[in-house]
């Protein structure tokens, strides 16, 4: 069984490694990079918050704190590909 501060150090990781892939993006001209970054953030978010309580929990503010800065990153990400976001879901 994954544990959630494996899930949330997993996410995390890739959350700081945004603006490398931004510079990477840049650097090499290759949209597809952020596209790649972007698919495996939903991955692991998806993870995350399929195994992990995130109300209610111990940690909830931990958790809130990192599912509001993947949705920060995915909406900026999707943005710099020219891509809407809806509001909600």
């Amino acid at each position: 069984m994954v544990s959630f501060r494996s899930l949330g150090i997993d996410l995390a990781l890739h959350l700081r490694q945004f603006g490398e892939t931004l510079e990477m993006m840049s650097r090499d001209l290759l949209p597809n990079r952020l596209c790649e970054y972007l698919f495996e953030l939903a991955n692991k978010f998806n993870a995350f918050f399929r195994d992990c309580r995130v109300e209610g929990s111990e940690q909830e503010n931990s958790r809130l704190l990192l599912c509001e800065a993947t949705a920060r990153i995915l909406e900026k990400g999707l943005e710099i590909l020219g891509l809407k976001t809806l509001p909600r879901m």
